[in-house]
């Protein structure tokens, strides 16, 4: 009975006040993956969109490795999302609540990357949790390069039980290989037994047509656009074309087309001339414009490459093999004509 008394007492008390949270990172909206005790949706990330082997291969990689905290290598192409892969490594493991940090390599120089990454408050000593991804390997500094192979070499050998997971990507070509860049090799075939190998577009069409449909509708909510359908006839120009800059060309292209409609459907004819005409095996019966056609090529190849150089016309005039004079003067003519570039 002094039992029963009690229990009426407790349930007479009033609630207590909530806690205050804690300082810190809190709990995330579920975002769901492959841990035992959350779910996450591959769906929320158009890296693991697709029907080929290459994506489901992904889902496997990022269910075996993303309970571990060992450094993970990804392979491929610019373009293919591999900052969200590690994102999606990082929300699937335990630790998915601590801090993801993202260094981009192409950005920074030598010396100020040495500093955040190995700097007396560097992120590889002071980051204990969590995980830092860094988006091209195989490009840092020798210097760099070294440092990351001790450390690595070190965490081995002493067997530590690191909390923090480094994430590294590459545009490693095995056929690269030089004398100058042995150490980037080295750090390759340390890495390789825990590295995926991301395949370009153009190697999985198969996926192109789902990839794009996400994209559409994303990219329509996020412009405020209402619902935009595409055509088959569109998705088989999508998946037809070479994709050179792979997922982020893919969006750029879509984005303009839908920028540019009202709700309805996204047709071939919406599409740049590069795209409708990449297999162009006979001329249509009523012709094609030529200059047109190649006028506009010619712009979304310009497009491309300064989406791919962050705005850079120094770094587009490269990648296009042209003057940064010659390139200016393409733009302003643009600009002239009412459809600028920046």
């Amino acid at each position: 009975m002094p039992n029963e008394a009690m229990d009426r007492q407790q349930a007479e008390m009033p609630a207590l006040p909530e806690a205050p949270a804690l300082p810190g990172p809190q709990p995330r909206p579920a975002l769901t993956l492959v841990n035992s005790h959350r779910e996450m949706s591959y769906e929320n990330y158009e890296c693991f969109i697709g029907v080929s082997p290459n994506v489901s291969d992904l889902k496997k990689f990022i269910g075996v490795h993303a309970s571990q905290t060992h450094p993970i290598l990804l392979i491929g192409e610019r373009g293919l999302r591999q900052e969200q892969i590690a994102r999606a490594l990082h929300q699937a493991g335990a630790q998915w609540a601590q801090p993801f940090f993202a260094v981009n390599a192409h950005g920074l120089g030598a010396e100020a990357l040495h500093n955040i990454l190995f700097g007396p408050q560097g992120m590889v000593e002071t980051v204990k949790q969590g995980t830092i991804y860094i988006n091209e390997l195989t490009s840092l500094s020798p210097l760099l390069q070294q440092r990351f192979a001790v450390y690595m070499e070190e965490q081995r050998w002493r067997m530590r039980d690191s909390r923090q997971r480094l994430v590294f990507a590459s545009e490693w070509n095995p056929a690269d290989r030089k004398a100058e860049n042995r150490i980037a090799y080295g750090l390759v075939e340390m890495l390789r037994h825990i590295s995926f190998t991301i395949k370009p577009l153009r190697e999985r069409s198969e996926d192109i047509p789902y990839i794009a449909k996400y994209l559409i509708s994303r990219i329509a909510q996020k412009l405020g656009k209402g619902t935009h359908e595409i055509t088959a006839e569109a998705l088989a120009a999508l998946a037809g074309y070479s994709w050179e800059g792979n997922l982020d060309e893919l969006e750029s292209v879509l984005e303009s087309a839908i920028s540019c409609l009202p709700p309805q459907q996204v047709s071939e004819s919406v599409l740049p001339s590069r795209i409708r005409y990449a297999h162009l095996k006979s001329i249509p019966p009523d012709g094609v414009d030529l200059p047109q056609i190649v006028d506009d090529f010619e712009r979304d190849l310009i497009a491309t490459a300064l989406h791919q150089s962050g705005g850079s016309q120094t770094k587009a005039s490269k990648l296009l093999g042209l003057r940064v004079q010659t390139l200016n003067m393409k733009l302003k003519r643009y600009a002239d004509q009412q459809r600028p570039l920046l």
